[in-house]
């Protein structure tokens, strides 16, 4: 499996002005790669390939300035913005093609076999071009080491940030090997409670998702608040530093509760014994939906695919095998009789069964669903998902001071 850990760079002033460079030539390579592409779009009315345009740029001084494959990077990238837009004309026909960046603009620099990690230190090559221009071998920037990987470094994306400078470097782990046995465990994702586990031994937790509610309320009626003096203020300006700040607050403490939840997920599992965690497949669930304001804005702000992500990297890191399974009717058949009846969810959080009269709650026996789907594939012999004993229930505060 692939890890991608983010460090915090310290170059010097001589240092930043050649990764400033080296993000600049980046960029220009972007332009001039994109306008060949527009022109023979236009002459031609196809795109070229991608291999066919590292053949036309080989010669360019950009690609020259640039690592060979740190050059090749920038037009994969924008093939596959290219591939995004063929895609959106499908249902578009008015789509635009991807545009020019802006001259200022720094875009990320990749690099694969052209750097080292030793110790607190990272080694990025420069080509032959630059060497030749600026009289420098390579660059060794410090960074701040705030987590050691075992693995073995795969490829280092250089970005300018808000002023600063990150490694976004990306690990190749060796997967654990998985010891499977006839524990499993479900998990039914939702907003009210914001994952509810069930396995087939009777355990049941229930991880409340007021905590991130109520950060999301917060920061949502600061943001507003913001945001209506400003258009009082500036009505064409739709920028803000304070908005900006606001925003990535808020997304850092629910990304941290989103951490803590998934981690309690999987140290319920080992706990348990459990070496399969099955998760309903949520995929398009906001897709043509429509509801009232609020309800749209917490559906829409919720990061269900974030915490799936969290929980499979994390299980596959403990040992634990991860499976997706389709979630359709989980909330509305019923764990007792199989009963399927969308009036048997009496409001949120309790499901009365109106043809065996069980009373469960909603999102336990959604979870108690999914489990019955993953098991189906298995003898009847395995299929048993035991009774569910009274679910115990997590509320995780922020650990974030605002």
């Amino acid at each position: 499996m692939k890890q991608t850990i983010i460090y915090k760079l310290n170059p010097t002033k001589e240092q930043e002005g050649h990764l400033h460079n080296l993000c600049s030539i980046a960029t220009k390579l972007y332009n001039t790669d994109n306008y060949q592409r527009i022109n023979a779009w236009k002459e031609t009315g196809k795109i070229p390939s991608v291999y066919k345009q590292k053949k036309e740029l080989k010669n360019n001084v950009w690609f020259k300035l640039l690592p060979s494959q740190t050059a090749q990077e920038v037009s994969f990238n924008l093939q596959r913005n290219y591939n995004s837009w063929f895609k959106l004309r499908k249902k578009d026909s008015n789509a635009n093609p991807p545009r020019f960046k802006k001259k200022e603009m720094l875009s990320p620099i990749t690099f694969y076999q052209q750097f080292k990690i030793i110790k607190d230190e990272i080694k990025l090559s420069v080509s032959r071009k630059y060497k030749e221009e600026k009289g420098i071998k390579s660059l060794e920037i410090n960074f701040d080491l705030w987590k050691e990987n075992k693995g073995v470094a795969k490829m280092c994306q250089i970005i300018f940030n808000k002023g600063k400078w990150f490694a976004h470097v990306v690990y190749e782990i060796v997967e654990p090997e998985i010891n499977l046995n006839n524990k499993v465990m479900a998990v039914d994702l939702g907003i009210i409670n914001t994952a509810v586990t069930r396995d087939n031994q009777g355990n049941s937790t229930i991880y409340s998702g007021r905590g991130i509610l109520s950060i999301q309320h917060y920061f949502n009626s600061r943001k507003a608040r913001v945001q209506g003096k400003l258009n009082l203020q500036f009505p064409k300006r739709h920028k803000s530093k304070t908005l900006s700040n606001l925003n990535l607050k808020q997304k850092n403490q629910i990304n941290q509760m989103l951490h803590t939840i998934s981690k309690n997920i999987i140290e319920e599992a080992k706990r348990n014994d459990v070496k399969t965690i099955v998760v309903g497949d949520i995929t398009d669930i906001r897709k043509d939906k429509h509801f009232r304001k609020v309800t749209s804005q917490k559906l829409h702000s919720w990061s269900f695919s974030k915490l799936t992500q969290l929980i499979e990297y994390k299980s596959i890191q403990s040992g634990i095998r991860f499976v997706r399974v389709n979630e359709y009717n989980t909330s509305k058949t019923c764990s007792c009789c199989g009963n399927v009846r969308k009036s048997n969810r009496i409001h949120r959080g309790l499901y009365k069964c109106k043809f065996c009269g069980s009373v469960q709650n909603a999102d336990v026996n959604g979870s108690s669903n999914i489990l019955k789907k993953y098991l189906q594939l298995f003898s009847k012999e395995d299929r048993s998902i035991g009774v569910v004993a009274m679910p115990l229930v997590s509320r995780i505060e922020n650990v974030i001071p605002r």
